[in-house]
């Protein structure tokens, strides 16, 4: 009976246009949907069957790597509505004007496209600085992902030949750390000393970089700590020069003898401390008189310790000290957790001495024989042979006479 009612409602219902015509929409509506998830589906199964794709984000430093080759290789020529946005950067290499979405190019015959999209409810932090999460997507049809890796890595490439000009400088000014400059890139085999203890130090520093899950899968903060200590002139900030251009990492230097600074203001300047930076403290033993002394700074023995590895000390940095008085140094403020590695950088003799000569006056063997033999079992500071052979930088003879001790 039921039936038979709803049937003579319908049939009578469907002699209505109005209502012929929503059914019509509606079923229009339903398949218009039904074909918008088959696309969505095929195009997902045939992007993982036929196509390369990489995604980055601008934590990471390779975001910066593969815009740089995006906007040096030439396939984004055709793309006016690409551009800089960030004005910090003058080389144009980190960001896009463009809104949102994506966008196609041709490499190689290949069709490929990549997805800008930005998150402004997540943000990414730097020293200080915060930005926006922002999202690269590369993606190329009937391609391989190594394809685009190569682009990451040479844009990598790239990157170090425009920062040539070596490390980073931050100097903590007041309250907020000071970009003032790059100061010039430095090898690891500048640095000269009579056994291989650079060449050790240099590989901890590379792995702790790389060990984040290491530290974290044990529960352990992940910081590590440097004593390097020895007389003055034996290469201790030559060294720390050194390894951040090794590591690709700036250098943020903080003098802890400022007038006016107290414990609160080292803390969040430790905390504040650019994250791709080796944290140094030079001098330290020139900070206190005693354990619960204070000098001018009005820094204590504990707010110092308290920054470095108190509950809300900065994590994934490396901290460098460095004394020409180690003795003078508490045992509470070198002990492992504090400072992990430590490193003597002391006198040399003249086998070392011989390098540097070598290196000032390549090819010139028996003046190198004679400049080591005046020197015999002498030790000597770097800084003192270095500047013998730049004061007699245009006379190999008189530089092999080895006056300078």
């Amino acid at each position: 009976m039921m039936f038979e009612q709803f049937t003579e409602f319908f049939m009578s219902a469907t002699k209505s246009e109005f209502f012929a015509g929503g059914i019509a929409l509606g079923i229009i509506g339903i398949l218009a949907t039904l074909l918008r998830s088959a696309w969505n589906i095929s195009e997902k199964v045939a992007g993982r069957r036929f196509c390369a794709s990489v995604t980055i984000d601008n934590r990471s430093t390779n975001y910066r790597h593969l815009l740089l080759w995006l906007n040096t290789s030439g396939v984004l020529k055709n793309i006016r509505q690409l551009s800089r946005i960030d004005p910090r950067h003058a080389d144009g290499t980190n960001g896009f004007t463009v809104a949102p979405g994506r966008y196609w190019f041709w490499y190689r015959g290949k069709l490929c496209s990549f997805t800008w999209t930005i998150d402004e409810k997540r943000r990414v932090e730097s020293g200080r600085q915060q930005s926006m999460m922002e999202t690269l997507t590369v993606t190329m049809f009937f391609g391989r992902t190594d394809t685009i890796l190569e682009w990451v890595n040479d844009g990598a490439m790239l990157a170090r030949t425009r920062d040539k000009a070596g490390p980073g400088l931050h100097v903590l000014r007041g309250d907020y750390w000071d970009h003032v400059g790059d100061v010039r890139g430095r090898g690891l085999d500048t640095v000269v000393h009579d056994d291989d203890r650079i060449e050790h130090l240099a590989e901890d520093l590379r792995w702790f970089c790389s060990a984040q899950d290491w530290y974290f899968q044990r529960g352990v903060p992940w910081r590590r700590g440097y004593l390097l200590h020895g007389p003055p002139g034996t290469g201790k900030s030559s060294l720390i020069r050194a390894l951040a251009t090794d590591l690709r990492l700036d250098i943020a230097t903080m003098d802890l003898g400022r007038a006016g600074m107290t414990d609160d203001d080292l803390r969040e300047a430790m905390l504040d401390a650019p994250k791709d930076a080796l944290l140094v403290i030079e001098d330290v033993d020139a900070m206190f008189v005693q354990r619960d002394g204070k000098r001018q700074s009005g820094i204590s023995f504990s707010g110092l310790l308290n920054a470095i590895d108190g509950v809300g000390a900065q994590e994934g940095r490396a901290l460098i000290m460095t004394t020409n008085h180690v003795e003078k140094l508490d045992p509470a403020l070198i002990r492992p957790g504090r400072a992990d590695v430590h490193v003597e950088l002391g006198l040399v003799g003249a086998t070392t001495a011989s390098k540097l000569f070598d290196r000032f006056f390549p090819g010139e063997e028996e003046l190198c024989k004679q400049f080591c033999l005046k020197i015999g079992d002498t030790k000597t500071a770097p800084s003192a042979i270095q500047g013998w052979l730049l004061s007699n930088a245009t006379d190999p003879q008189a530089a092999a006479k080895a006056d300078f001790f």
